[in-house]
């Protein structure tokens, strides 16, 4: 589920491997923002996937999603603190705003 929402967020192909997913290493070369980007995007999905280790089930889309949107908050209020406030930057955030519309968008058609 990740793997694929961040294949269409950076519109991109991602090597489905381990330690991209479980420890955050990116071999591959992609752009300091994006990969920053990757990273947010699997440690928020990290830390859902923590809070449900001793449940049964996985944990549902909407809290992961809600714990990316608390990650983009988090980054965004601390690179205004420390003057950093870099739109191109901003603009990948941008690019996971507009994802998550059109994927509500497109579940409300169904």
């Amino acid at each position: 589920m990740i793997h694929m929402w961040l294949e269409e967020l950076i519109e991109n192909k991602i090597d489905f491997v381990l330690e991209l997913f479980l420890l955050g290493i990116i071999k591959r070369n992609y752009n300091i923002k994006v990969k920053y980007f990757i990273l947010h995007v699997i440690t928020a999905a990290r830390i859902s996937y923590a809070q449900y280790w001793k449940k049964n089930v996985i944990p549902p889309e909407g809290l992961i999603i809600k714990k990316i949107f608390e990650c983009v908050e988090m980054d965004k209020l601390t690179m205004e603190l420390k003057g950093k406030a870099d739109m191109e930057y901003n603009a990948i955030w941008g690019t996971w705003y507009v994802w998550i519309d059109n994927r509500d968008k497109n579940r409300k058609c169904k």
